[in-house]
């Protein structure tokens, strides 16, 4: 394959907050990187004001003015402006959006004939499904049920659908996202599921003292991790513990209502943490549990949870059935009963033989179908394919 640069546009990095997305946006560009080619980022204003970095060989440049993490005019603007300077001095082989990251620059990338290929999590057809799902609906909220599927379609129609047709290629994380892909992606879609570095000997979980339970991501509500803090009252005099990992504007809640219902003994909340830290937390865990109300795509912390030979207890919605065999390689629940969290928290309680099964049946899924070298290699055969077209 010629040695391409690549110019990645993604409203958020790791560098801002941790999350699925922003890891898979990582490890894609450290596999692009590790086959030869050249990166540099485009993303959204950095918190402390850092204007460019790099990971590596990866240049980042953090755009002002814009909100991190956001999506305005503002940082379409900046955008365009950065890529046409990048452009004069290192010539773009192909720009790889991040769901809509590209918005700013289509144009450009069509009069300079340089190709956009785009990776979806979601769309905002899923995030109206999610919206509804996790509403309110008291009185109080009734004017949010009108207003915020409006304001999805219209990113629906005025970005969603721009991006799909301005993409010479589209892939999807996981096939949930297909039936939301029918316009203007004829013939342009393919599935590359997320993969990730899949860690050496797990330890073996057996004759342990208390059972540990490990939330891990960016902590929103539609996230659901005050389903699984709910779920602790039910083991409020028993010895488990339930260890919450991230951050995110859903984090002071989740603390309010641990306090609230006084579990502050059993539930603790370690906010973003090291790699070093995480390995460890991953090895004290038992059970990793994912009590999403959101339409996931395909979440990378499931899958790094099975890596690390964790039996699964997650919501069954979106992409999440399609990494997860119900009993074989994990427990599906539905999203939101706290009750079916509590009976499948008991269930791997009491049963260490069914956790160590599960356990077992997960890492497995992971060798075979989820490694980070696929991810790469495959997304590279498309970028191919559209260079070479």
């Amino acid at each position: 394959m010629i040695q391409m640069h690549i110019v990645v546009m993604s409203r958020i990095l790791p560098t801002h907050t941790l999350g699925g997305m922003q890891k898979q946006c990582m490890d894609l560009c450290d596999g692009f990187t590790k086959n030869g080619h050249s990166v540099t980022i485009l993303t959204t204003a950095h918190q402390d004001g850092t204007t460019e970095g790099n990971i590596g060989s990866i240049k980042i440049y953090y755009l002002s003015p814009s909100r991190p993490e956001r999506y305005s005019r503002s940082w379409n603007r900046a955008c365009k402006l950065k890529i046409s300077e990048i452009h004069s001095s290192t010539p773009i082989d192909i720009i790889h959006s991040q769901s809509l990251g590209a918005r700013g620059v289509l144009g450009w990338a069509n009069k300079q004939k340089i190709p956009v290929v785009s990776t979806w999590h979601g769309t905002s057809l899923t995030e109206i499904s999610t919206f509804f799902s996790s509403a309110r609906k008291s009185p109080r909220y009734w004017h949010w049920l009108l207003l915020m599927p409006v304001m999805l379609m219209r990113q629906y129609l005025t970005m969603d659908l721009p991006i799909r047709r301005a993409s010479a290629a589209i892939t999807l994380v996981s096939p949930t996202l297909e039936k939301d892909m029918r316009l203007f992606a004829k013939n342009k879609v393919s599935v590359i599921a997320n993969g990730i570095d899949i860690p050496e000997n797990p330890p073996l979980r057996t004759n342990r003292d208390a059972l540990h339970l490990l939330c891990l991501g960016r902590i929103e509500k539609e996230k659901g991790m005050h389903h699984a803090v709910k779920a602790m009252v039910e083991f409020k005099d028993q010895n488990i513990t339930l260890d919450i990992v991230g951050s995110g504007p859903y984090l002071d809640e989740v603390k309010a209502l641990i306090g609230k219902l006084e579990l502050e003994e059993s539930v603790l909340c370690h906010g973003r943490v090291e790699d070093d830290e995480l390995s460890k937390l991953f090895a004290l865990a038992d059970v990793y549990l994912m009590p999403t109300t959101r339409q996931e795509g395909l979440p990378l912390t499931i899958l790094e949870a099975m890596a690390n030979g964790l039996p699964v207890i997650a919501s069954d919605i979106g992409g999440i059935s399609q990494v997860i065999e119900d009993g074989g390689d994990g427990l599906l629940v539905k999203p939101g009963d706290v009750s079916e969290l509590i009976s499948a928290i008991r269930i791997l309680k009491d049963n260490e033989d069914m956790r160590i099964q599960l356990s077992n049946a997960a890492r497995k899924t992971i060798e075979d179908k989820y490694s980070k070298e696929r991810m790469v290699d495959e997304t590279l055969a498309v970028f191919s394919s559209v260079m070479q077209g």
